[in-house]
């Protein structure tokens, strides 16, 4: 997957998305935020991957005001650097295993569409969803547990879609099997949307617990 060409291709969708938004409007899924913090949020964390990508350590974090430009002009600039630099190149990252440029081309990915989302609700590419549901499952849900953020409930919950599957919990207890298109699953698992937009077979409260268990930061 490219997830350096989905990027392209979200920011600029996201930045249309920004500037044809009244930026007063609540973002329902951001519980306080308002467009005009989500796009000072975003600017600010496309500058944070633009200094972890200077390789000189962990960057300080600055959010301050921006307007739809600001946005764009911070994501054309990440964009450049992730473009100049081998994906393998080294790099600050967050990621006790990857400290590469290849671990922000699919973080600002999966912040930039689940994000977009939020201001315009658009139907997330189903590789960008994939890539969506396996860094939530493979990376921030290991790492949420590890800092004692998320404590799963005893059980099995497997995830379905297409021909892809995945299982979360250790075994034993009760069982559920939530299946339905990866878009679905993906919003699903960043608490976007609720168990409404899927099928639950099995232990609902099982289901319903997991997706509320503290996942993603």
């Amino acid at each position: 997957m490219d997830h350096l060409a989905l990027l392209q291709g979200e920011v600029v969708a996201l930045a249309a998305a920004l500037r044809a938004a009244d930026p007063a409007r609540a973002v329902r899924a951001c519980p306080g935020w308002t467009v005009a913090d989500l796009t000072a949020h975003l600017t600010g964390v496309h500058r944070w991957a633009l200094g972890a990508l200077r390789d000189e350590g962990a960057p300080p974090y600055e959010e301050k005001p921006a307007t739809p430009q600001d946005y764009a002009d911070a994501a054309a600039a990440l964009v450049e650097r992730l473009q100049a630099l081998p994906v393998d190149a080294p790099c600050w990252t967050f990621d006790r295993a990857d400290k590469t440029a290849g671990f922000w081309r699919k973080r600002q990915l999966q912040e930039v569409s689940v994000h977009r989302w939020d201001v315009e609700e658009h139907q997330i590419d189903p590789a960008v969803a994939e890539a969506g549901v396996v860094e939530v499952l493979e990376f921030f849900l290991p790492r949420q547990l590890h800092l004692g953020r998320a404590a799963l409930p005893a059980g099995t919950l497997t995830l379905h879609s297409g021909d892809r599957t995945w299982t979360v919990g250790g075994g034993g207890g009760p069982e559920a099997t939530v299946s339905g298109p990866i878009a679905d699953l993906d919003l699903l698992l960043w608490g976007r949307r609720g168990l409404e937009h899927v099928r639950v077979d099995g232990d609902r409260d099982l289901a319903e617990s997991v997706f509320t268990s503290g996942l993603t930061p």
